[in-house]
């Protein structure tokens, strides 16, 4: 078959100039091109009675904790398997936790409250234990006993976690918990023992006799009918007179080899009015904590303006965060190792001297060995002071004190003292000011091959995937509308990779089960979009759209070039060839040697596919 002649390069040159005269008129091509945000999805789903706070997974069970419930489901479809109800309570002042107190409920004082579930923990070391913390009877929790033969079962053995205080002891309470201001808990095994890391919202309203701390770590008793403190220095607390003005906001928790730490927002000071994101980091086997120290996180956005000045904007608000490996291309751009753990923060602008944020919002990454680099940097330098909403100005510790610590290491030294630092860490946004009109609220990631996926959610409940990457922007591959409600900092990420890989996301009453490799190809409305899809989602363009590998018969997939759509734009206009005409014209000629040359091609390349299978189909097996 004889190629055909191809267009005189005039009439190209002519027609082009004429396109280009006519750039105005390409909107609609452009919106034809979009990613379709509004499609609907049919996901695996449950909407409880109340909203859902925290949740966790366990041997194919997902356990929620919710106001007044606590729900189990099976994690193939999110069918509700039990369900144990923890609220409302009456609260009274002469009413201990763990007692009956209905029969108070006609006497003053007294009032129902709702059960807010402030924790929930799985623990395995002693049995299979689920335990809840909630915002009534002073914070303290109960454990379910998992059966090993049903670990749905949470009903038939619960116990409740609060053992009165001997005469000396009466100045503690080990079983007060959890705050219902706010708090994040983190379980781990030391020692053969379990401790409970725990960091705690405080105000003036939480009287003498409900003994909650700020930040401290407990042991769960071996009787395991409540916890202990291992010494008076296993707290620390913001002083009574700076409750109400120093407000401190646990956001998130974690633990990464010999360390524990807790991200919080708080005043950058005690005077100041504006709120900036810490970092505080301790030893996990120092239960004095005395290996206690504190440090800004900035992520930020740097914009180069002329006169090549450049303008630094920094989101100081937290909003959620999570911490997983990275995938090796997003390693080698950070400087990272694939073992390595990273720090994924979604950060927003805040409002003039305030927590609420704005929309506007940046995603950054630190690698762990770089906080704990940058503490041991600056440890001994000048920029650190005294923790005066522990300890107040005038406290000996924040006068003449060397600091003594080697901060590289978990050596505890008792005369080592809670720090301060002043320096903040920076990282700058990965996505370049993609997300400036959005507030970002949950992160959690994953790695197909050698990708990070960042899974997203916003404000106004979209859930978003999108690749991460310092080298050039990524936009999101998802991006929908899962529901009218905000997407929660709490997620989990499970089999990420496994083909049925998933993540848990909640959204008010409901949780929903999102598949990791994508929800399919329809949304991408162009050639070129669809293949520009991550290699993970397995998209391609079949009979003018853009399907899954299985969706399209055999054979019939457009190669990994796009032909080019043809708009009737001003180039009809300003042509005296009728605009059909014209149109058939620039098409025929200049697409068809490149349709013919692609399509032989195609034809050759699968050929010799087909000829290779054959030949490995007939050959003799190696093995045999």
């Amino acid at each position: 078959m004889k190629a055909p002649a191809v267009i005189a390069p005039g009439i190209l040159v002519l027609l082009f100039t004429l396109v280009q005269k006519s750039y105005g008129e390409c909107k609609e091509a452009l919106v034809k091109s979009e990613m379709n945000v509004n499609m609907k999805y049919q996901l695996p789903n449950f909407t409880a009675e109340t909203p859902i706070q925290n949740v966790v997974l366990h041997k194919h069970h997902i356990y929620l904790g919710a106001v007044n419930y606590i729900y189990v489901l099976n994690d193939k479809d999110l069918q509700k398997v039990a369900e144990y109800k923890t609220g409302p309570v009456l609260e009274h002042p002469d009413c201990f936790p763990c007692q009956d107190c209905s029969h108070k409920a006609n006497l003053s004082g007294g009032v129902w409250e709702d059960n807010i579930n402030m924790a929930l923990v799985i623990d395995t070391y002693y049995d299979d234990q689920l335990i809840s913390c909630g915002s009534v009877h002073r914070g303290t929790c109960q454990r379910h006993v998992l059966p090993p033969s049903n670990t749905a079962d949470i009903q038939s053995e619960v116990h409740c976690m609060y053992s009165p205080q001997a005469d000396e002891e009466r100045g503690q309470c080990p079983d007060c918990v959890v705050s219902a201001l706010g708090t994040k808990v983190l379980i781990s095994e030391k020692d053969r023992f379990i401790n409970f890391f725990v960091g705690n919202t405080i105000n003036s309203s939480y009287h003498p006799d409900h003994l909650l701390h700020s930040i401290s770590v407990r042991r769960l008793k071996e009787t395991q009918d409540g916890f202990k403190f291992l010494t008076d220095q296993s707290y620390i607390d913001v002083l009574p007179e700076f409750r109400d003005s120093y407000p401190i906001k646990y956001v998130h928790a974690f633990e990464s080899n010999h360390f524990i730490y807790f991200l919080t927002v708080q005043r950058e000071t005690l005077d100041a009015q504006t709120f900036h994101t810490r970092i505080i980091r301790f030893c996990s086997v120092d239960s004095g904590l005395h290996s206690y120290m504190e440090m800004p996180l900035e992520c930020i956005l740097t914009e180069k303006r002329r006169k090549r000045s450049t303008r630094e904007e920094v989101f100081n608000i937290l909003q959620a965060a999570y911490v997983s490996k990275p995938g090796a291309h997003l390693a080698k751009q950070i400087g990272a190792n694939l073992n390595d753990d990273i720090l994924y923060g979604v950060f927003a602008r805040s409002k003039p001297d305030s927590t609420e944020p704005m929309n506007r919002s940046a995603v950054c990454a630190f690698p762990i060995k770089y906080v704990n680099e940058f503490f041991n940097k600056i440890v001994n330098k000048n920029n650190v002071r005294c923790l005066q909403h522990f300890y107040g100005p005038n406290h000996e510790h924040c006068f003449n004190r060397t600091l003594l610590r080697n901060s590289s290491g978990c050596e505890v030294r008792s005369d080592e003292y809670r720090t301060e630092f002043t320096t903040a860490l920076q990282r700058v946004d990965l996505f370049m000011g993609q997300f400036n009109q959005v507030l970002l609220t949950s992160i959690s990631t994953f790695i197909k091959g050698d990708l990070t996926i960042a899974n997203l959610g916003t404000s106004e409940g979209r859930f978003m995937q999108v690749v991460v990457s310092r080298s050039g922007s990524s936009t999101p591959h998802v991006n929908f509308r899962l529901d009218s409600h905000p997407v929660s900092p709490e997620a989990i990420v499970e089999h990420p990779l496994n083909q049925n890989g998933y993540t848990l996301v909640v959204t008010g009453k409901k949780i929903t089960k999102i598949p990791l490799n994508g929800l399919g190809c329809e949304h991408f409305q162009s050639c070129s979009q669809c293949l520009s899809a991550p290699p993970f989602v397995q998209c391609g363009w079949c009979h003018d759209k853009c399907v899954q590998l299985e969706e399209c018969p055999t054979g019939t997939w457009t190669q990994e070039i796009c032909l080019p759509t043809i708009y009737e734009v001003g180039i009809c206009q300003l042509s005296p060839m009728p605009c059909p005409l014209l149109l058939d014209f620039f098409f025929f000629n200049f697409f068809k040697d490149f349709i013919y040359l692609t399509e032989r091609d195609s034809q050759r390349e699968r050929e010799y596919k087909q000829g290779e299978w054959e030949r490995k189909k007939q050959a003799p097996s190696r093995e045999a």
